[in-house]
């Protein structure tokens, strides 16, 4: 009994071992995100210009991964709509895309700038912030000079042939090890002279402003979120607090549990524990045994 628990252990062990070779694929870790969830806490209202046509799509992600290659990562942004109507070199004018990383010991929950109106939970300070626009990426360090430039040469940004992802090369020595890093993904609307050049949310929109919001530099001016599983963008984007004076706090996402590798474990604890009855079944019957005979 001992020597099928070995090998049944084993084979488990095998087994976890495959998958893990097989969904790695150099993806350190990809999230899809909600289709139509480009309005924030659910009420923003796109900017009048006819540079903001089609009005919907612009800042919805649906998709983001980070994978290694090399020496470098790479990050993929997936929107509904790419447009670069005021030609910006990198493919891309509306969004501006900021990823806070949460990778070592130390960090803060605050944005590096003033600008997006959003706090980061306790539990994930973040310790790099990358900063993507058509004309420019940044890199800082949370302990950085606001005041200093960040941009760097060493990387690359390309939007790809479906003409809806942004993919952006950064060299590994600048961001660290990322195996375990948790994600705060912000999506917002470039403006060259909003405060961390994210374009303001007001109560009433106007041609180049967002509505829906409450006048106040309170109400985020992040349009969309990747958001931890069994939560909402409503929900958490909604969470600030004009009273208390309090900002919506952000929540993090990062690796979990693949549901192969639930499946596996859940389904290597159940033969354990049927290999573990069944020996001690067979047990009391020998001892029964033995009694008769005796």
């Amino acid at each position: 009994m001992k020597r099928i628990k070995g090998i049944l252990l084993l084979s488990l062990v095998m087994l976890l071992i495959s998958v893990s070779a097989r969904a790695g694929n150099n993806v350190i870790f990809e999230m899809e995100d909600s289709i139509g969830d480009e309005y924030g806490p659910g009420t923003y209202l796109y900017p009048k210009s006819e540079q903001f046509e089609p009005y919907q799509g612009l800042f919805d992600l649906t998709y983001f991964r980070v994978e290694e290659e090399d020496n470098n990562y790479n990050f993929y942004f997936k929107f509904v709509e790419v447009t670069n109507p005021w030609h910006a070199k990198y493919g891309f004018s509306h969004q501006l895309i900021q990823v806070y990383i949460d990778n070592q010991d130390g960090g803060r929950t605050d944005t590096f700038k003033p600008g997006a109106n959003v706090q980061f939970e306790e539990r994930h300070p973040w310790n790099k912030l990358i900063k993507i626009t058509g004309w420019s990426l940044e890199i800082f360090d949370y302990r950085a000079d606001p005041e200093i430039d960040g941009r760097i040469e060493e990387g690359n940004i390309e939007v790809l042939d479906d003409n809806q992802t942004i993919k952006v090369t950064i060299p590994q020595q600048k961001l660290g090890d990322l195996e375990k890093a948790h994600y705060y993904v912000l999506v917002g609307s470039l403006d060259g002279f909003g405060y961390d050049n994210y374009r303001e949310v007001q109560e009433e929109a106007t041609g180049w402003k967002f509505g829906g919001g409450t006048n106040t530099e309170l109400n985020p001016n992040v349009l969309d979120i990747l958001v931890p599983e069994g939560m909402e963008q409503k929900e958490i984007l909604g969470s600030f607090d004009l009273e208390k004076k309090q900002l919506a706090t952000i929540k993090a996402v990062g690796p979990s549990l693949d549901l192969h590798f639930k499946l596996i474990i859940i389904f290597g604890f159940i033969i354990l524990l049927l290999l573990s009855l069944i020996g001690a079944v067979i047990k009391f019957l020998l001892n029964k045994v033995a009694e008769r005979s005796s």
